[in-house]
């Protein structure tokens, strides 16, 4: 198994074939794809495609599991913002009431729309931190020629977040290995226990934080002074090779992109009006208001 940015990936996974940029621009460019789809169930679509390749790089799907919360809670706020904070609108259909306020229908299609825009963005970002190491960020950004300094200071930023993670549940099993139990306690209790642990969290990160510091001064890093005009080498490049197949998948992402934005723009298709599943929960409420 290899520890990538998000979880641990087994080392003959297909993912491993594929350049670092290629997967970089996977997350760059299909992230935007939602942006120009308002349909649903298209973007719907983009998340199993997303997942079939999350089973094809041989990701756990269990590693959706902790995202769940999330995505139910967001969608509620999305909804509760929408339709009962959403104000009056008389030039809206008003489908029913709810506690006095007004529920419109173009103000729960509206929630709809956004929800299912950001789940993708969000599985997008989930399958390329799943399938991704410090190692491919750092050779993706330099294969475009980014900067030393900001590809550092990116990578080192993904790093920590990755790390603070794993201290956390170290601090958390520290915890239970001196029998500590929060099951059955009130959720305020439960609060004080997390903001506890930003502490022993701080210390950590303080300590890493002078290890890393050191480390670079060992290596004769630099930042600053004569020592950051030094031209550096990239040998980490010499490792990763972009091949036909690489050239081949970028030109697929490319051209869905494309196809995305005729259809929006040039056919009006992927609308709103064009959706199938919003006409239908159309059909559906308003026959039972």
């Amino acid at each position: 198994m290899n520890k990538t940015l998000l979880g641990y990936v087994p080392e003959h996974s297909p993912i491993y074939s594929v350049h670092p940029f290629v997967k970089l621009f996977f997350l760059l460019v299909v992230s935007l794809f939602p942006m120009f789809i308002s349909a649903p169930e298209w973007n719907v679509g983009l998340m199993l495609g997303i997942m079939l390749l999350m089973i094809y790089s041989r990701v756990s799907l269990r590693t959706l599991k902790m995202y769940i919360p999330v995505a139910i809670s967001m969608g509620i706020i999305i909804l509760l913002s929408y339709t009962l904070l959403g104000g009056v609108q008389p030039q809206y259909q008003q489908i029913t009431r709810v506690l006095g306020v007004s529920i419109y229908w173009e103000r729960l299609r509206d929630a709809l729309v956004v929800y299912f825009r950001v789940v993708p963005m969000i599985l997008s970002m989930v399958f390329f931190l799943s399938t991704s190491r410090e190692r491919d960020l750092i050779v993706a950004m330099r294969t475009i020629r980014i900067p030393f300094v900001v590809t550092y200071v990116f990578a080192m930023a993904l790093r920590a977040a990755g790390m603070v993670l794993e201290d956390f549940h170290i601090v958390r099993q520290a915890e239970q290995a001196r029998g500590f139990d929060a099951t059955g306690k009130s959720i305020p209790y439960k609060i004080r226990k997390y903001v506890m642990y930003m502490i022993p969290l701080f210390a950590l990160s303080l300590r890493r934080t002078e290890e890393f510091t050191n480390a670079l001064v060992a290596r004769g890093y630099a930042f600053a002074g004569e020592g950051a005009r030094v031209k550096r080498a990239d040998f980490v490049l010499t490792h990763y090779h972009f091949s036909v197949m690489d050239g081949l998948y970028t030109t697929v992402i490319v051209l869905l992109f494309a196809a995305i934005l005729v259809a929006r723009y040039g056919f009006q298709r992927l609308t709103v009006e064009d959706s199938y599943f919003l006409n239908w929960l159309y059909s559906i409420i308003v026959s039972a208001a």
